[in-house]
């Protein structure tokens, strides 16, 4: 059976695809903990460098520096989930993570970083609330939706799988992973829906997701 694509880049603003994050996040919109610790300008900067470069060991000291001076702020602690993360420290990821839900429930990247890192475990229940609590916080957050497909598709729940791509595609249309899951979701239909398989391929391919042989093959029986 074809599998729904699931990308675990949590590198750390939000992207095109399923990446939560790709740049150290510097601020959110309300709460306490809503932004870096003050007077932390250099560390930061030292931090938002080190992750382009993949300079895992100079961000976490950096992070791990700013928490001394702010041991509750959420967002150092997701920025160091992220690096632990990057660095396959899964227990040390998912511990940060929980700590910046902790302070700072809102933070959608979060919720969304431990439901990947549940999932990519194998704890599919457990991801699926880690998303859901997501899409409670923000349900405009098509990533979120995205991903609570891939899970209730893995528990065979198809009908919750198919609402949820094709809310995560309302939400932002040129959500091309999005489409592609959900060609796939299509593909594997009894019958298949081969000519809305096929549609949403297309766009999947014209919003940059790499063309897939299986998919190819199953579209043209």
């Amino acid at each position: 059976m074809t599998r729904l694509i699931l990308l675990f880049a949590l590198t750390l603003p939000l992207t095109l695809q399923a990446q939560d994050f790709t740049a150290p996040l510097q601020r959110v919109p309300i709460g306490p903990g809503g932004t870096l610790p003050p007077d932390t300008m250099i560390l930061s900067k030292k931090a938002a460098e080190a992750f382009g470069k993949k300079d895992w060991a100079t961000a976490r000291a950096a992070y791990k520096e700013m928490l001394t001076l702010d041991p509750e702020n959420a967002l150092a602690w997701a920025n160091l989930g992220a690096v632990e993360q990057q660095s396959k420290h899964v227990k040390e990821a998912i511990e940060c993570f929980e700590k910046s839900v902790l302070y700072h429930p809102s933070l959608v990247q979060s919720w969304n970083a431990l439901g990947l890192l549940h999932s990519a475990k194998g704890d599919t229940y457990l991801a699926m609330s880690m998303f859901t609590r997501a899409i409670h916080e923000d349900p405009l957050d098509a990533h979120a939706h995205n991903y609570l497909a891939i899970t209730s598709r893995n528990l065979g729940w198809n009908a919750t799988a198919e609402f949820e791509l094709e809310r995560a595609i309302e939400l932002n249309p040129k959500y091309g992973i999005a489409h592609f899951n959900l060609a796939l979701l299509y593909v594997d239909q009894k019958p298949p829906s081969i000519a809305l398989a096929k549609l949403h391929y297309q766009k999947a391919l014209a919003l940059g997701v790499e063309k897939d042989e299986i998919v190819e093959r199953r579209l043209k029986e």
